[in-house]
């Protein structure tokens, strides 16, 4: 049986290679590469008074990223600037440029969360005159854009794997150092955080310390976004960016209204942003509708090799086609490609599971119109005459990844008390990179087993503890589970009623 000792110190284990323990440790922004070159750019642009040009993307992380370069350039008392985020369907992703001819009096071009494949864009600025910076997260292409590139994938920096937003915080950090500006950055923090979960960001080192004091913020809120959203889930930690605002924001995007989600984080009050809000809820059900009907569709042209599964059909909707390939990956167990037939060119998205490097795997096919992304997430686009070519020889690129054991071992009845639960909190935030810890426990006395929810669609125990005070579990979307204790696991929760101690079902 555990005891808290050994608890502690199997969590303690995961971080014990950090190079970060605090916000004082973070790196300079200096220390990202090019940071420095491109705030004396903007510096000069400034004191010049050119038009600045921040050029967005249509996900969580890109709008965030948009978000922060406003407050911040309004901050600073900046008015010279415009911003545009591209419409998934009609401009495409992240800087072209078409977009660019909607701004022909752009001096400075600044891309957050995009960029770092945009060669055409690039040279396009170079022939105009427009100066270009290129701030992104996402994998470079052997051939870089003619850009003044900030990503910490193309140089060496602390952690390579942070979002943009983050990459675009950092920019605005170095902007103030080099200046010499007053503005407080980090209350901007708050929008960081959100970016860090919703783009799935390993939670060590920058990215765990940047969280944790992101929580901090919107637990006590600095915008009226945030504030409204704490209002709403009544505290905000990772699982709830995780599950609600992270999809509500992406919602926007994937319906091809982003612009409904940045001036949702830019509402200069509450009632803007109880507009904005329910402008957002209203969004994310319509896509929850139409992702439930095109699944039905998939299970219909579904694929599947040894390698992966792929999706393609004609007039799918093209926001909700990540998701899907993320449930399909999920499903089967490896890569999963989700198609749409548009402009002559099957697009779409691919994801996989945590063993393979999604952009690795892709690189030794030359059958590929277009692709680009993370190792876990990428856009495609193939030519369907090469359709069977792509499924016959797609082959996984396995990598050995250092993942942490989330279970941890067996606990005694008796141990389920707060101070477990405040162990457990202690190594929080968890998610990818620190997983959540999982316990078996000995056997307990059943009390009782009932559906909840307004579907009923969760089951809700009850247990006899030894100390006679009952404990409960909840094992949400499932409505046939089987007590049984040699197979059962669970995570320590705590009861968002009663702030007892709860368990979880992991199912």
């Amino acid at each position: 049986m555990l005891t808290l000792e050994q608890i502690h110190s199997k969590l303690s284990k995961r971080f014990k290679e950090e190079k970060i323990s605090s916000l004082k440790h973070i790196p300079h922004p200096f220390e990202l590469a090019n940071v420095q070159e491109g705030s004396k750019l903007v510096l000069q642009a400034i004191e010049n008074s050119k038009h600045i040009l921040i050029i967005g993307d249509y996900d969580a992380d890109g709008i965030l990223s948009t978000a922060l370069m406003i407050f911040f350039l309004q901050g600073i008392g900046y008015t010279n600037f415009s911003y545009v985020i591209p419409n998934r369907f009609s401009d495409g992703y992240g800087i072209s440029i078409p977009l660019l001819e909607r701004f022909p009096l752009a001096d400075l071009v600044i891309t957050v969360d995009n960029g770092i494949t945009a060669l055409e864009a690039a040279q396009f600025c170079q022939e105009k005159g427009k100066t270009l910076i290129i701030t992104d997260h996402h994998t470079p292409k052997e051939e870089l854009p003619e850009a003044l590139i900030i990503n910490p994938k193309v140089s060496r920096f602390i952690q390579e794997d942070i979002c943009g937003c983050l990459v675009a915080w950092y920019f605005c950090a170095g902007i103030k150092s080099y200046a010499k500006l007053t503005f407080d950055l980090t209350p901007l923090l708050e929008l960081v955080g959100i970016a860090i979960i919703s783009d799935v960001m390993p939670l060590l080192d920058l990215n765990r310390i940047i969280l944790k004091k992101s929580l901090s913020f919107l637990n006590k809120p600095n915008f009226p976004f945030s504030n409204l959203l704490l209002q709403q889930y009544k505290k905000i930690d990772e699982e709830c960016i995780g599950y609600y605002i992270a999809p509500l924001l992406n919602a926007s995007g994937r319906m091809a209204q982003a612009n409904v989600a940045l001036d949702f984080i830019l509402s200069p009050n509450q009632k803007e942003a109880l507009k904005n809000f329910e402008l957002l809820t209203a969004l994310n059900l319509e896509r929850k509708m139409i992702q439930k009907d095109l699944m039905n569709k998939l299970e219909q042209n579904l694929i599947v090799t040894s390698s992966c599964v792929l999706a393609y059909g004609e007039g799918w909707h093209e926001g909700v086609l990540g998701i899907l390939a993320g449930k399909l990956a999920q499903l089967h167990q490896r890569s999963a490609f989700v198609l749409t037939l548009k402009n002559g060119l099957y697009r779409g998205s691919g994801r996989t599971i945590d063993s393979i490097n999604l952009i690795k795997s892709l690189q030794s096919l030359d059958c590929i119109a277009e692709f680009g992304g993370h190792r876990g997430a990428v856009g495609i686009k193939l030519h369907p005459d090469q359709i069977q070519n792509f499924i016959q020889n797609f082959q996984a690129y396995l990598e050995e990844i250092k993942e942490e054991d989330s279970f941890l071992g067996t606990l005694h009845p008796s141990m389920l008390n707060h101070n477990l639960l405040k162990l457990v909190q202690s190594y929080a935030p968890y998610g990818e990179g620190n997983p959540k810890p999982i316990f078996a426990i000995s056997p307990m006395p059943l009390l009782s087993q009932k559906l909840i929810g307004k579907e009923n669609n969760h089951t809700l125990l009850t247990f006899q503890t030894p100390t006679q005070h009952p404990i409960k579990a909840i094992a949400f979307f499932c409505t046939n589970l089987e007590v049984n204790f040699s197979s059962l696991r669970f995570y320590i929760a705590q009861d968002s009623f009663s702030s007892s101690i709860m368990l979880q079902v992991q199912t």
